[in-house]
Parts: structure tokens; C-alpha cells; sequence
């Protein structure tokens, strides 16, 4: 457990490294922490910095370009961090007031971005932010998108306007741009993801008290709702809506912060079975965001005061 940033943890990234355990976690006020966990006995080394004027939303790292990490923010930018130089570059600005909320990519150097407007964009970092085409896709704010793993013309998108939305990019029209589904909820939508195995269900979070697993194997047809876990998601103002994430390599297993006592993480089947609960002495508080390393059995979770847990297979 380390402090990393000063204010309310947003997103959080597990580094891929296999040599290396390495966490890193973005605020509501624009730092952004990195904890390396110290190797035999040795001390944990906590670096913060300040990148950008508004919240971090989104934290991504490739995993074929490990020494980079990519921050988007309310401050309308997407930024890339060196980590072994620590330089921030701009990559991205988006319009005045958009608010970048999320972002995914589907290829090596172009991604799909979506904003507090209810807008999503299809970002070529190569490319002047200008000339990017913004799409109207949900009323309110898209709090994320996510690209099918193996069809990248596929993403969904989950909003504040109760929805979550299944698009296909090649159909999309700049005037009046319609999903190939539509997936309700009786509230707020915080999460959906695409399954990261085959994109073969979508888990989707929302403060109607719900965890969902749809069937989005066929898009020709409808997408039905497999699955449905009742949830305490009411996370309030003070703290970091829940996202329920995948387990990597798995299309069957996710993980969820939780607001039981006492506090843990939370691992449940899509069949809606609770597999396992990830608890410690020294985890004392709701921990909203969590990740967990791509190959190896590393899970990191971040709480409302900047603080981060790991946990670690010995």
C-alpha cells in the first residue's frame, strides 16, 4: 500500500512488465502516481507528477510499447508519459469544453476517443486534432468505449444517459450516427467492456444496483442480457464510480471494487457467482478502480484518498 496522488484515485494501469511490479493511478485534479514495488524487502519507490489541469480518466499502456504511458483528461488532452525519461507529451487536444473521458485503441497509432459531451471521435495521433470528425452518439456524457478485441470496427460505448450502445464504425454517419444496439438501464451506465478473449459478452456497471454480462457474439442479431447481478453501486459523490474489468485472458471472470464490509474486491463468473473476494488487514477503505497485470497474478486497487493496494501471488 503507497500514497501515489494527492486527490481521489480516477483510473488506474497495472504495467505489463515481468521483471518489474509497477502500478500507476491518475486523480481528479490532474496527477498522476507511479508505485514500484521494492524487490526483497527492499522499499517501494512512489514518484507523483503533475501532467495535466484537470482530472485523469483514462490510463492506458501498450503492451508492444511498454516504456510508454498514455493519460486522457478533463483538460481536453491526451498525453504520453516516458517512464524512463519522465517527459509528458501532448498527442492529442480535443475541442474546447469536450473533456476527454476515455479512450481505446484499435490500431497502433489510432484510437477511439469519447467525452463529456456525448461525443466519441476516431483519433489518428499522427494526425492535428482538428481534423478529427466528432460523432453524436449518446445525450450525456460517455463515461467509456471500448474496441472489440479482434474486430476493431465494433466498439461500445456506456454513458450517463442510462444506455450502453453497440456501434459499428464502417455504418456511422457524421449527421444522425445509429448503434447496431442498444442495451438498457434503469440508471447511470458507468462501464462496459467487451470480453478481452473473444468479444464474446459485454459486462457493463450502472448505479441501478446492477453488474450485466450480455451476449455479443453474434451482431447481426439481437444482444441479449445473460446475465444480471444485483450490486451495490451507489458509490456516491465522494467517491470513483465502480467499472466492473475483466480478468485479462479470461471471458469468463471479472472483477469489481465493492462497499461490503469488510472491504475487498470482488471476482464473480459471468454466470453470476461470486468466485472469490481479495481482502487484507491493511485494506480499510473503498477501493473504486482496479486493474490487474496481463499475464501474471498481480491485481492493483485504488481508493478515494490517492492511496493504492496491491496484491501479489508470493
Amino acid at each position: 500500500i503507497e500514497k501515489l496522488t494527492v486527490h481521489r484515485i480516477t483510473c488506474l494501469a497495472v504495467h505489463p512488465s515481468k521483471d518489474v511490479t509497477l502500478a500507476c493511478a491518475g486523480d481528479k485534479r490532474g496527477y498522476l502516481g507511479f508505485f514500484k514495488l521494492g524487490k526483497d524487502g527492499a522499499e517501494n519507490i512512489v514518484e507523483t507528477y503533475s501532467p495535466h489541469a484537470a482530472g485523469v480518466m483514462c490510463l492506458k499502456i501498450r503492451r508492444d510499447a511498454p516504456q510508454y504511458i498514455y493519460s486522457g483528461s478533463y483538460d481536453e488532452t491526451i498525453r504520453r508519459a516516458d517512464i524512463e525519461t519522465g517527459i509528458f507529451e501532448e498527442i492529442y487536444r480535443a475541442p474546447v469544453d469536450s473533456g476527454v473521458l476515455y479512450f481505446a485503441w484499435d490500431g497502433p497509432s489510432t484510437m477511439t476517443v469519447s467525452f463529456n459531451d456525448g461525443r466519441v471521435s476516431f483519433v489518428d495521433t499522427r494526425m492535428a486534432g482538428d481534423q478529427v470528425t466528432r460523432y453524436d452518439v449518446h445525450s450525456h456524457r460517455v463515461r467509456t468505449v471500448d474496441v472489440h478485441p479482434s474486430q476493431s470496427q465494433y466498439f461500445v460505448t456506456a454513458s450517463t444517459d442510462r444506455l450502453a450502445k453497440i456501434w459499428d464504425r464502417r455504418k456511422m454517419s457524421k449527421r444522425q450516427p445509429e448503434p447496431i444496439a442498444t442495451l438498457q438501464h434503469r440508471r447511470s451506465c458507468t462501464s462496459a467492456f467487451f470480453s478481452p478473449v473473444s468479444g464474446d459478452k459485454v459486462v457493463t456497471t450502472s448505479m441501478d444496483n446492477t453488474l450485466r454480462v450480455f451476449n455479443s457474439s453474434n451482431f447481426t442479431g439481437d444482444i441479449k442480457m445473460t446475465t444480471c447481478i444485483k450490486h451495490l453501486n451507489e458509490t456516491g459523490r465522494w467517491l470513483t464510480p465502480f467499472r466492473a474489468t475483466w480478468v485479462p485472458q479470461s471471458d469468463d471472470v471479472f472483477l469489481v471494487g465493492s462497499m461490503l464490509h469488510p472491504r475487498c474486491i470482488e471476482a464473480y463468473t459471468t454466470h453470476g457467482s461470486l468466485m472469490h473476494k481479495f481482502v487484507g488487514e491493511s485494506l480499510g477503505s473503498v477501493c473504486s478502480i482496479v486493474d490487474m497485470h496481463p499475464e501474471q497474478s498481480i491485481l492493483a486497487c485504488g481508493n478515494s484518498s490517492g492511496k493504492v493496494y496491491i496484491f501479489k501471488e508470493m
